[in-house]
């Protein structure tokens, strides 16, 4: 997948209603149904995809910030190939079509100029050229060309952030072509620190997952020799981003936060289980993965081609996660759901929702087994908490860390940064009402 660089996703958009019968999670098994299917449905989009956008991209003239170019498209399906293939003998003929696809508008004249020419992107244009090799497209030529720019752009130094630096070591690890990386902690990463859960920055949980696919290659191989942390310290940072990212309903980041239990090869928790099988719900019920951007009152007004060229433009990456996270599921082989139920938490918890929510999530938790209720409580809180923060009701925050600490609780990565932000305010609100007490001209040191 490309960099997060695209605009946020709004907590509205062209989504179906809640509480249709069909978005049950329970009607469900785990793990979510079809898996294969629902890949082999995610590499049919992206070749059709690639067909439509993966050699001029896309225009958008009404939001000119949605649009892209076919550089992404290329990149994010060639990764989906590359994911995909060997997850399930249903798909891989999949695979090697949509490789058909790829090949040429990789290694396009359009790559060759922008290697040439342009050397901030040379190692994401040589990333689809080089995982296509992997899948048995061959273009000596353009190898040659594309690892001598790479190499030259490898030997400069550069001030990159840490995704950056592991995305140019994935590559390398695929490619004998460039001198291999012995695994190293790349220091002040998500992978040797946690996340600032305080920042609402969108930026920052594409940080993380993008991180996991580089150095996991995508739930191929193990972290080994990359991740300082334990990977159950890492997966509770994206336990209270996936709490931020339901309520946001924001399925783009959803999916690429799931795939963090596949990567690190850990049983999924009752939170990523639950999130998962929604999204799966959601599929069924919409037939594509939602996406926020899609505008409905633009969408109402176009007709034939047009809308369908936009529809899929502004769609197709969120149905790509999900192929994404069906590949990496497929591959791991995990558990099920395992976890710590707090019978009498989720009640009080579910009480501080708002009660004009109307998010998929809350009909889903609201349909599901009293047992899951109570396995999901942990994640309720985090709800609760991350949208009292959104709508800046302290005393609704306040109150759900209170319940949480009568419960006996563990804390989360949620629960702190909200208690942290909760501590900072009144010290500051302490510092002001003392400084707008003292007299004119006295001394403001603390």
């Amino acid at each position: 997948m490309t960099s997060p660089d695209g605009p946020r996703l709004g907590r509205t958009g062209p989504l179906p209603p809640a509480g249709r019968r069909s978005v049950r999670p329970d009607e469900v098994s785990w793990p979510v149904a079809g898996l294969a299917r629902r890949l082999g449905g995610a590499l049919e989009l992206a070749t059709v995809v690639v067909e439509d956008f993966g050699d001029a991209g896309y225009d958008d003239l009404e939001r000119p910030a949605l649009s892209f170019g076919p550089e992404k498209v290329i990149a994010e399906a060639a990764m989906l190939a590359h994911t995909a293939y060997g997850a399930s003998p249903q798909t891989d003929l999949r695979v090697q079509e949509l490789v058909g696809r790829l090949a040429p508008r990789a290694r396009s004249t359009a790559a060759l100029g922008d290697m040439a020419l342009r050397p901030e992107i040379v190692v994401k244009r040589a990333v689809p050229h080089v995982l296509l090799t992997g899948l048995g497209s061959q273009d000596a030529e353009f190898d040659d060309f594309a690892a001598d720019r790479c190499a030259t752009i490898l030997g400069h130094a550069a001030d990159e952030p840490a995704t950056v630096l592991a995305e140019r070591r994935w590559l390398c690890s695929l490619w004998p072509r460039l001198p291999q990386v012995a695994p190293v902690p790349l220091r002040g990463s998500t992978l040797e620190r946690a996340l600032d859960l305080r920042s609402e920055s969108r930026e920052d949980a594409y940080g993380l997952t993008h991180m996991l696919f580089y150095v996991t290659d995508f739930g191929r191989r193990p972290p080994d020799g990359d991740l300082v942390r334990e990977p159950r310290a890492v997966l509770a940072d994206v336990e209270g981003l996936l709490a931020r990212y339901l309520d946001h309903g924001d399925y783009d980041l959803v999916g690429e936060l799931l795939m963090a239990w596949p990567e690190l090869g850990v049983p999924w928790s009752p939170a990523a289980a639950f999130a998962f099988r929604l999204l799966g719900a959601v599929e069924d019920e919409v037939g594509l993965l939602p996406c926020g951007n899609v505008d409905p009152v633009r969408l109402s007004r176009l007709t034939g081609s047009e809308r369908t060229r936009y529809a899929r433009a502004m769609s197709y990456h969120t149905a790509l996660v999900m192929g994404f996270l069906c590949a990496a599921t497929l591959r791991a082989r995990l558990p099920g759901a395992v976890g710590t139920a707090a019978p009498a938490g989720w009640r009080r918890f579910r009480e501080l929702i708002d009660p004009d929510d109307t998010s998929h999530w809350l009909a889903a938790f609201d349909a599901s087994p009293q047992m899951t209720k109570a396995s999901l409580a942990p994640l309720v809180r985090d709800l609760v908490l991350t949208q009292a923060m959104r709508q800046h009701d302290l005393a609704r925050a306040g109150e759900a860390l209170a319940v949480a600490a009568r419960l006996g609780m563990p804390s989360s990565a949620m629960t702190r940064a909200v208690s942290d932000r909760l501590w900072a305010l009144d010290r500051a609100s302490r510092v002001a009402g003392r400084r707008a007490r003292a007299p004119i001209g006295a001394s403001r040191s603390i």
